[in-house]
């Protein structure tokens, strides 16, 4: 971070985070896993940490209403989170980034008809992922009689 003090804890949230890049993550997971390992660090502290990452644009912090706590995920250097959307699995919290030439036409339609702008930075749509998906039919289908 550019600003404060570079302390372990500091180093061990952000190695998590860059650990975890792929997932959307709260606070209590990074402070149960961070405690698992040996190393608790205190809620107000991740906190604090994961602001000042989400000001420096290192992390993205996703809201989804007001009765669930933020998520946070790491935006990694080398890989352009900014100009796209994302889909989140809430079965098994995987995160895909979305990069559909559709989901720019739909943008540039709500803005255009709607006068809307969406901000792609900010925006996740929640569902099931493809694996989930053929789980959840491999679980259902019935035995068949031979």
């Amino acid at each position: 971070m550019a600003n404060g003090y570079k302390t372990k804890q500091r180093d061990t949230i952000l190695k998590y985070m860059t650990d975890h890049q792929d997932a959307h993550v709260t606070v209590n997971t990074i402070s149960d896993y961070l405690s698992e390992q040996g190393t608790p660090v205190g809620t107000a502290t991740i906190y604090r940490h994961l602001e000042k990452l989400v000001e420096s644009g290192r992390v993205r912090k996703y809201t989804v209403d007001s009765g669930t706590g933020a998520c946070f995920q790491y935006v990694s250097e080398d890989r352009l989170c900014h100009e796209h959307f994302h889909l989140k699995c809430e079965k098994c919290g995987k995160l895909i980034h979305l990069e559909c030439s559709f989901m720019k036409e739909l943008s540039e339609h709500i803005l255009a008809g709607h006068g809307f702008e969406i901000d792609p930075r900010r925006t996740v749509f929640y569902g099931s992922c493809r694996d989930c998906l053929n789980q959840e039919t491999i679980e259902t289908e019935e035995p068949t009689d031979v």
